[in-house]
């Protein structure tokens, strides 16, 4: 199950992604969304990772 939180976080990411070719700063996740803190954002993004919606790529 995914809150509605995540949900918004991860339809921002994909929507990004889609149109710049590559993921979003935690800063730009931050400032979109009106989290309270890039620490929020990073946990969101954390949440995600871990359930399995994203992931992290090496840097190319």
């Amino acid at each position: 199950m995914i809150t509605k939180r995540r949900k918004q976080v991860l339809d921002f990411i994909a929507d990004y992604h889609e149109r710049k070719g590559y993921a979003p700063i935690l800063h730009e996740i931050r400032k979109k969304l009106k989290l309270s803190s890039v620490s929020t954002a990073h946990f969101h993004v954390s949440k995600l990772r871990d359930a399995g919606y994203l992931s992290k790529e090496k840097n190319k």
